[in-house]
């Protein structure tokens, strides 16, 4: 660092060891200086010469620091002389440097002078939290974890950003088909955080070891200025909230899915493939590569979501849904049931026929070896009219287990000695 700069941080530097040098000179010195005058002029009994000039220096110096106090108070319009006269001692002298604590995405201490105000200051930020820092012509810094980062009298506290997922839902939502009926759309939940790069390379092996907080500064940058802005209740213009930006875009997929397409085709699909049911399409959009550059363009991800659920609340619409619903389930118990009565009726006609060839088979098998005699014709009728009966009366007599069971049980000897 060359002497020049030196003298220039030495004026209008705001580095600490610059502002304590200042303190020195300016107050520590003439202070010490009178001080020691005075002391001397009382022990020796001279007269008061020097005093009346440093006491003229420190009355202007004074003087000085009440209107810097009242010009800070005038311009930031705060409530005490406080604030403004910490922020010079601050920034101009290097002392009583407010040290800001940042966890959880707020300010926890220092909160009035660093807010409305700005640096100088030391940040201590927790793990989760990242802040942007800007001077009054744009961006200047981007602080991630750490401790004591000296932030200097030119810049102030832009956004504090909370690195850690974020929860959202969408309770209540309703949309109108294309053929002019109402949807509501139901427990909508989604989850996101902020955009980090990494992901789409780093991390895309399981065995890199993930950073829980992962950030990059382009995406802290878009997150703070590319959001819209909206008017309060007051008609004042503010930057619209993080959760509100995104779940404006995720009610942009629902509406624009549900606008295009008819009330059947979105609550009552025909397909039966669930790639093409209408949630696992509406969950698709939010993941392709438009969606995503859009969330990109705020500095977010979506991580998670779920589309929720669609019904009619209109009682005429959901009795007529009913009934259709009702005469298609008929017609295809009339159909299965039908298809049923063929199947039993033609495993019937395969059973007799199946019957029938058994018949003659046995019929042929028992004339193998028969002597037919002198009247044969009379003699093969006869054979066969016997082995018709024989099989007629086994397929009618039940099977030996049956008769059994229907037996009358013979008494024991016991019952037979008793009744002697």
């Amino acid at each position: 660092m060359s002497i020049f700069t030196r003298i220039q941080q030495f004026f209008v530097g705001d580095q600490p060891w610059a502002g304590r040098i200042r303190f020195l000179i300016f107050f520590l010195i003439p202070v010490g200086g009178l001080s020691f005058h005075i002391y001397n002029s009382i022990k020796s009994g001279a007269p008061f010469a020097m005093d009346k000039i440093i006491l003229l220096y420190l009355l202007s110096f004074i003087w000085a620091l009440a209107s810097a106090v009242y010009y800070i108070r005038d311009i930031y319009q705060t409530d005490t002389d406080t604030p403004p006269f910490r922020y010079f001692l601050a920034s101009f002298f290097g002392i009583f440097v407010p040290r800001v604590k940042i966890k959880n995405g707020t300010i926890e201490s220092e909160r009035d002078m660093v807010e409305k105000i700005g640096g100088p200051a030391y940040l201590d930020i927790d793990a989760g939290s990242a802040v942007l820092t800007e001077t009054l012509t744009g961006p200047a810094n981007v602080f991630g974890h750490g401790k004591k980062y000296f932030m200097p009298n030119h810049e102030r506290i832009a956004e504090i950003v909370d690195l850690r997922q974020q929860e959202g839902a969408i309770p209540d939502l309703t949309v109108t088909a294309r053929d002019g009926i109402q949807v509501k759309v139901e427990n909508v939940k989604f989850n996101y955080r902020i955009w980090d790069n990494r992901w789409e390379n780093l991390y895309k092996g399981k065995t890199v070891p993930r950073n829980p907080y992962p950030y990059s500064k382009q995406a802290i940058h878009n997150y703070a200025y590319n959001r819209a802005v909206k008017l309060n209740k007051a008609d004042q213009p503010e930057l619209t909230p993080w959760l509100d930006a995104v779940r404006g875009s995720i009610i942009g997929i629902i509406s624009g899915y549900i606008s295009d397409h008819r009330l059947d085709d979105v609550i009552a699909p025909k397909e039966q493939d669930e790639k093409k049911h209408p949630r696992q399409i509406i969950h698709g959009k939010a993941f392709l590569s438009d969606f995503k550059s859009g969330l990109q363009k705020i500095g977010t991800i979506l991580n998670w979501w779920d589309p929720g659920e669609f019904k009619c609340e209109d009682p005429d619409v959901q009795q007529r849904f009913v009934t259709n619903w009702s005469v298609d389930i008929m017609s295809t118990i009339e159909i299965n049931k039908a298809h049923g009565d063929a199947q039993k009726q033609a495993y019937e006609e395969l059973g007799r026929a199946e019957a029938e060839a058994e018949l003659l088979t046995s019929i042929i098998h028992a004339l193998d070896g028969v002597h037919l005699g002198k009247n044969k014709a009379q003699t093969l009728q006869n054979l066969i009219l016997m082995r018709t009966a024989q099989v007629i009366r086994a397929l009618n007599t039940p099977p030996a287990v049956d008769q059994l069971s229907k037996s009358p049980e013979k008494p024991s000897s016991d019952n037979e000695h008793k009744t002697k």
